[in-house]
């Protein structure tokens, strides 16, 4: 199982688990008050509809 966690300040964190292959949970927390998502890797490359600003592609190829 890899995992993405990044801490972006005290408040504010975005954590991605790969579950299955084509499965992820993404947790959000925005100050202290923390979203869990279940996605597809085509919802997880596709993060607009979250309002996000970070390339995900980025973050996953730096996991490798």
């Amino acid at each position: 199982m890899k995992s993405v966690n990044l801490q972006l300040d005290e408040n504010n964190l975005l954590e991605i688990t790969q579950i299955e292959e084509n499965l992820f949970e993404l947790r959000l927390g925005i100050n202290g008050s923390i979203s869990v998502y279940y996605m597809t890797r085509e919802q997880l490359l596709n993060f607009d509809q979250l309002g996000a600003h970070i390339r995900i592609e980025a973050i996953l190829e730096n996991d490798q």
